[in-house]
This record gives C-alpha cells, sequence and structure tokens, in this order.
C-alpha cells in the first residue's frame, strides 16, 4: 500500500490516536520520510478545537506525518477536496459536500472530518471517516452518520485508505506548485456552506452573515450588512439556515 510519497505505513489495532502517536514519533526522532499512521479504533480521537471525534471499529482513522514540513492552513482544505474526490468515485449518486475547511457532509450530517496540526516544525493531517459503523452514537446521531447507514453496504476499508493515499500523492504537486488556487472551483462546486445564513464565533466574537464561498487563499467569504469578511479561520460555525 505504501506509494512514493508515502513510504512508510503503519498499523494498528488501537491506540489513543494516530494525531497523538505521530507526535510521539516526531518528538523522538523516529520519523525520517513521510509516514501514515492507521488505526482500527482511537480512544481519545479528536476533532478541532479538542473536540471528542467517536473513533469506533469500522470506520477509517488516520494520518500523515510530513517531518520537517509545515504546511499553510489551506492543506485541510486541499485534503478535503482530495478525500471529497474519493469518496464521490466510490458513492456517486451520494449528497457529498464539503464544509469550510475540513469536513465532509453526508445530506446534513458530518460523515469525515480533518485535522491539521503542526507539531515540532513537522505537519499532521488527521483523517477520520464513517464507513462500516452500523450505528451513531446517541449523543452524535442527529449530526453524524456513517455510510453504512445511509447506503447499508459494507466498504473495503483499506480499499479507501489506498485510493485516497494515491489520490493524494497524485494531487501534492500541484497543491506544492500552485497553492490552494487549483482547487477553489471544485471546492465551490461541492461547497455546503455557500448561500447561507451562517454564525461565525472567534473566542468571545461573533459575526452572522450569508456564505459567499471561499477565496483564491482558501479563506471563507461571509456577506455581512452588504460587505464581505473574510476568514482563514474560526472557532465554531453555526447554521442559521
Amino acid at each position: 500500500m505504501a506509494t512514493k510519497l508515502f513510504k512508510n505505513i503503519k498499523f494498528y489495532n488501537k491506540i489513543d490516536s494516530t494525531n497523538l502517536e505521530a507526535k510521539r514519533f516526531i518528538k523522538n526522532g523516529k520519523i525520517d520520510c513521510n509516514t501514515v499512521f492507521v488505526a482500527k479504533t482511537q480512544t481519545s480521537g479528536k476533532g478541532r478545537l479538542n473536540r471528542k471525534w467517536i473513533s469506533e471499529n469500522g470506520g477509517l482513522w488516520f494520518s500523515l506525518v510530513f517531518p520537517n514540513k509545515n504546511f499553510q492552513s489551506d492543506i485541510t482544505i486541499f485534503t478535503s477536496v482530495v478525500l471529497h474526490k474519493v469518496l464521490k468515485k466510490i458513492f456517486p449518486d451520494s449528497i457529498l459536500k464539503i464544509k469550510w475547511p475540513n469536513d465532509i457532509f453526508f445530506h446534513n450530517k458530518k460523515i469525515a472530518g480533518i485535522l491539521g496540526e503542526n507539531s515540532n516544525k513537522s505537519s499532521i493531517i488527521g483523517i477520520g471517516i464513517n464507513l462500516n459503523q452500523k450505528k451513531m452514537k446517541k449523543d452524535i446521531s442527529e449530526i453524524a452518520t456513517s455510510f453504512f447507514i445511509e447506503i447499508h453496504k459494507k466498504i473495503n476499508i483499506k480499499s479507501v485508505l489506498r485510493d485516497f493515499l494515491q489520490n493524494f500523492e497524485d494531487e501534492f504537486p500541484k497543491y506544492i506548485e500552485e497553492e490552494i488556487s487549483s482547487f477553489i472551483k471544485y471546492f465551490q462546486m461541492y461547497d455546503y456552506l455557500l448561500g447561507r445564513q451562517i454564525s461565525v464565533s472567534i473566542g468571545n466574537e461573533n459575526w452572522q452573515g450569508k456564505a459567499a464561498g471561499i477565496s483564491k487563499k482558501g479563506k471563507l467569504k461571509v456577506e455581512i450588512n452588504r460587505a464581505e469578511k473574510r476568514f482563514i479561520s474560526v472557532d465554531k460555525i453555526d447554521l442559521i439556515w
């Protein structure tokens, strides 16, 4: 399953978090090439802002590690585009959208998420995909789903991982050369927020307006009182309608 870009892949049956394991390897100087950490189950999976991510058996939980390389925050947007393309090929009839900056939605429920982090001058991209779980925990069943729940079909998890790694490798040179600008058009075709009234929060500040897509640099554009405000990162986005 290793590729030219990812020469080392480590598999775990159970681990606290693939991102945490990646950080330990980086801290101890045990990584000398791009590496992928994959787990069947995570006991302490996390999303953005340290939010808990339920990572039970049946999903695909993995982290991409780039030693001695720090990416800009738009690496999560690039990764979400690659992930969307892979999932769309597997489920061509499904309604999959990308929620800026790092989530994949099936209809109105989250089905995959991405967490980009920098650690000791290295970059980590954590990815979680709900694939074969037969049900979601009660406290998240209204906001999250799995492909099995939606289409009642079991997915080959390793095939999804293999396809993602290959597609990421194929698209990566374009991202390095042209940054996120080459992927904006695709993102906008499947923009979950576009045209919706949203609430954006950063710390104690809050803004409400109409989502107007993303800029060529990957910033979220929001129309607020006939003026446009751009966000490079936010703490929370809520749909008003």
